[in-house]
């Protein structure tokens, strides 16, 4: 494999070109891209280390299945670039492409967020957060005894008290769904499959034993706010990420989620709405849920932002 780094914009729409063409601009004119990076349009060697962002409609739909069959390529390099039309998730879930960013949610913060995320294999918050400085930065350790009664407000009211009025709430609900995701999952043990029954209760008290902790990253800027809840599970895969959020997902014209009486999904599909959500899963060893959030953002916004990592 070269060594040759390359942002490729490769099948888009000439909304999507445009806009990637002038934010890698930005970045590269403000000297915040990492070295030897360049960016091309449709023109690419599939043996060099290319990140391809793409979009997937019916103009471009049979040129992106020739290249997921062609030799070399690795679906984790691509990333599609959405709007509300487009009937993306069925591709993406055929090919487990689990890289999916609106093009709204498109500037230079998240362009090179994934950039460094791809290239540098740096799947923590930070790089999303190097463009201004930092308010808050803390990490927090979940172990032993945790009462889950206003157990976000008391835990992280150092964080909490940082945060604008606006975006208090949601912070506590965001950051609720990810911990009781990581006690479910990397603490109790639950399965997918009985969360899905709703045959599980975590209960009002968890206890956290030695070996299963949960840690807690979070950050602050005057933009945005992360929120990295790492367990010790492993058990979540791409095509449950993918399923999950598809059947709480409205796309392509439709009126309501296809999975609306659901037991799970819903909080992955609402965070995957509030910001940018990412994973990142070692099989058997561990899962890191993040979003990265704006803090002015309107609580109404429904764009899917995903992005995972199997290593």
């Amino acid at each position: 494999m070269s060594n040759s780094l390359n942002v490729i914009s490769a099948f888009c729409s000439a909304a999507v070109q445009e806009k990637i063409s002038h934010l890698y601009d930005n970045l590269v004119k403000n000297g915040l891209l990492p070295h030897g990076i360049s960016y091309k349009h449709n023109s690419f060697n599939i043996k060099h280390n290319n990140l391809f962002f793409v979009s997937f409609d019916q103009s471009t739909k049979h040129s992106l299945r020739n290249l997921m069959n062609r030799k070399y390529f690795k679906k984790r390099q691509i990333v599609i670039i959405s709007c509300e039309d487009e009937n993306y998730f069925d591709f993406a879930i055929e090919h487990e492409i689990c890289n999916i960013i609106h093009i709204t949610r498109l500037d230079e913060v998240i362009l090179l967020g994934i950039t460094k995320r791809f290239f540098k294999q740096d799947f923590c918050l930070e790089p999303f957060f190097e463009h201004k400085e930092k308010v808050f930065d803390r990490c927090y350790l979940l172990s032993g005894h945790i009462c889950m009664q206003n157990m976000i407000k008391t835990t992280f009211a150092d964080f909490i008290d940082k945060i604008r009025h606006q975006a208090k709430n949601t912070f506590i609900i965001n950051c609720h769904e990810l911990v009781t995701n990581a006690l479910a999952y990397g603490v109790l043990g639950i399965t997918s499959s009985a969360r899905d029954k709703k045959i599980y209760d975590i209960g009002k008290n968890v206890n956290i034993p030695i070996g299963k902790e949960i840690k807690v990253h979070l950050l602050m800027n005057e933009d945005l706010y992360g929120i990295s809840v790492m367990d010790c599970s492993g058990t979540l895969t791409v095509p449950r990420i993918l399923e999950r959020i598809r059947r709480q997902s409205v796309v392509a014209g439709e009126t309501i989620p296809l999975g609306i009486e659901d037991y799970t999904g819903r909080g992955l599909a609402i965070l995957s709405h509030h910001g940018i959500l990412t994973f990142v899963i070692k099989p058997g060893k561990f899962t890191t849920v993040s979003l990265i959030s704006h803090i002015k953002e309107p609580f109404e916004k429904r764009f899917v932002s995903i992005l995972a990592t199997e290593l």
